[in-house]
Order: C-alpha cells, then structure tokens, then sequence
C-alpha cells in the first residue's frame, strides 16, 4: 500500500506493474498455503471473462490486426492475474486486527497527500524524477492521469476512514479532493468526483435508490449511447457559444463514431479499430478557427468505443457485465455500498467523457481501486457479506 502511493503521484502506468506483482505474489503465496490454485469461483468474474473473451475474438476481424493481437495479449496479462487476485481476496481470511486496512489508510494517505502536492506546486515531484525543470511546460496528461487515478482512490480510503469511526474525515476526504482537483485540468475527474458526492448523498439517503439509478446509468449508456451521440450534433451541441473546446470536440468525435458504429451495428469493426478510423473534420467557429481530429486514437468514450470495436453483441455482454457488478454491490453490507456506489459511477463517468477503454493503466487502476475496496470490506468489522440494516 504504501508502494501505491507513492507512484501514484508521478507514474500511475507503474500502478499496473503493482498490481500485476502482487496479484502473482498473492496467487502463488495462496497456492502454496492451500495446495490448489485459487480459481475465480464469484459470479462476477465469469461474466467479466466472458466479456474479454468475446473482446479478443474480434481481433480476428480488426481493421488493425497488429494493434488488436497487442491488445489481446495485455488483457491476459491484465484479467488473468487479477481475476484470481480477486479470489484469494475473497477467500483469504484477513487479519481481524484491522492491519491490512490501515496499512491501506497509510499509503492511499501519502498518495493522495503527494498528489495534492504535486498539484499546487507545479508537479516538483514529476519533474525532479524526469530530470525536468520549472521551465518546461509539461502535457495535461501528467497531472490528468494521477488526478484521475485518485478520484477512484479516495472512495476505498474514505471507506477505510468511515471504518476506523473517523466520519467527518471519511466524508470530507472526497470533498477536499474535489476542491483541489477543480482548479486542475482534468475536467473528467473533476466531473467523475462530482458525480460520485452525488451519489454518495443518494445512497446516504437510500441505497435502492442508488442502486436503481446507477442501473439506468448502465442501460442507458450501453443501450443507447449511439443515438444520443447523434442527437447531440444534430442539436447543435457542438456550435453553442463559449463551450469549452475539449467539449465541442467530443460531440463532433461522438457524432462521427456513432455514423462508423451503424455501419458495423452487429459484430464491429474488431478490436483496436478506433485507431485506425480517424478522419477530419472543420470546426465550428465558435470551437475553433481550423480542422480537428474526428477519432484521436480512442472515442473518449467506453460505451461508443465498445459499440464501434465490438458491435451490439460487446455492448450486451458488457451491460450483463455492469449489472453484475452492480448487483454484487447491492448485496454488500450498508457502509459498503454508501462507497462503492460513487466508486462505480465516477470510473464510469470518466470512461465516458475521457479515457480509451483498454488503455492499461486506465484498466489496471479500476482494479486496483476494486482490490483496495475488497481489502477494506475484508478487514472491516462489520460483517463482508448480507445487508445490514436499511433500505437495501
């Protein structure tokens, strides 16, 4: 854990090799002590299986074999490991102590806090570990991608907090951070962090609600994302004056996307494909003076790259996936899902505005915020299983 935070700050893609590590650690370390490899026997990781199964095959038929068979090998090395990671989390019996969580509480603390840092002072950190000075201008993506990072983070470790009976500090954790990353650039955690205090107060207030919701969320993104897309440039979105420019960008992408996605509907164009699809296009006046980008390597948005890459069948197999998950959550004990909720929503929100789908760094952070949760759920007091209390 406390690995974790310090990369965090400065190289999330090292978050991957981590939880990579010690996914294998904890697999083979599980293996040994019980003389049986820890195959994933919870139903949610069949349906994520499937899933990556059906992603891989369309491989077959990308328009960018090449990029599609890299692609194929980093899900096996992603899925494979943590999938089982999941299991020996699910069954190990950790110590009643509380010492996994605090460890936890430590690193995602220090994580968090040199993220902060790194924010308010023009990344030193970064800088000092690249050999870089105050005098470069660095990309977006060097604070965007930690910001984003930390937006899943801070739902385990406010949990953890709300565990160790510190609940003002659980509620104010993912407050503070908001304020902060607010004033960044990152727009996608901004909104993700927004999103997730909403549902935080939803599920506060009732977890069915909550759980009813970010259900629609899923069916509606996965089902009818294409539609919206167009809808979106058909009213105009785009030409609406004094719209940020990242904003415009994407409803001109999204429009452009949902056109190749009818034209494939079923099967898609096979994995990867976005990256071989781009085009462009004139901007509006009012978003910019030139052409731009109609798909810069992904959609920057998961429902329109699942749509676009996989067809109709990937979308259906990645709803079943979605609700699976949700429906795990809904049988989570109460102060779980107040958490897991806004966890679920703000990934989600940033997949949809923001990030490549099977981008690796992107993937392995979800799992490592869903690995972080599980360790906290496992180590809480309260019972890891059955509702407790409330509305359900």
């Amino acid at each position: 854990m406390l690995a974790v935070g310090l990369l965090l700050a400065w190289s999330p893609r090292v978050v991957a090799v981590g939880l990579f590590a010690v996914a294998c650690f904890s697999i083979i370390l599980s293996w040994v002590s019980v003389r049986q490899p820890p195959v994933p026997r919870f139903h949610v990781a069949w349906a994520v299986a499937l899933f990556i199964a059906y992603a891989c095959l369309t491989a077959l038929w990308s328009a960018v074999p090449g990029e599609a068979r890299e692609q194929v090998a980093q899900f096996i090395a992603v899925f494979g490991p943590a999938l089982f990671f999941f299991q020996v989390l699910l069954s190990a019996r950790l110590d009643p102590q509380g010492l996994a969580r605090r460890s936890l509480m430590i690193g995602l603390a220090l994580g968090i806090a040199l993220f902060s840092l790194e924010l308010l002072a023009d990344q030193p950190l970064y800088r000092l570990t690249r050999g870089l000075d105050f005098s470069v201008t660095l990309g977006a993506n060097s604070i965007n991608r930690p910001a984003a990072l930390c937006a899943l983070f801070v739902w385990p470790l406010a949990f953890a907090l709300w565990q160790q009976g510190w609940r003002k500090s659980a509620i104010a954790l993912p407050l503070v951070l908001t304020a902060l990353i607010l004033g960044s650039s990152s727009q996608s955690a901004s909104g993700g962090l927004l999103v997730g205090l909403g549902f935080l107060a939803i599920a506060a207030l009732s977890r069915r609600a909550a759980c009813y919701l970010a259900g629609g969320i899923m069916i509606v993104g996965f089902l009818f994302m294409v539609p919206i897309a167009t809808l979106f440039d058909a009213v105009g979105l785009a030409e609406v004056e004094g719209l940020p420019f990242s904003i415009g960008h994407r409803v001109m992408i999204w429009d452009f996307v949902a056109d190749r996605v009818m034209e494939r509907p079923i099967f898609g164009w096979g994995l990867e494909a976005s990256r071989g699809m781009n085009n462009f296009g004139v901007a509006p006046p009012v978003l910019f003076d030139g052409t731009v980008e109609l798909l810069p390597l992904h959609p920057h948005n998961a429902f329109l790259q699942v749509w676009l890459e996989l067809g109709g069948v990937g979308a259906i197999l990645a709803l079943v996936m979605a609700l699976m998950i949700l429906r795990t959550i809904r049988g989570l004990p109460q102060t779980a899902q107040l958490f897991a909720y806004p966890l679920l929503i703000c990934g989600f929100f940033m997949s949809g505005t923001a990030y490549g789908s099977w981008q690796t760094w992107w993937m392995t952070g979800f799992l490592t915020a869903a690995a972080l949760f599980i360790i906290v759920l496992r180590s809480a007091p309260e019972p890891a299983t059955g509702r407790v209390g409330g509305d359900g």
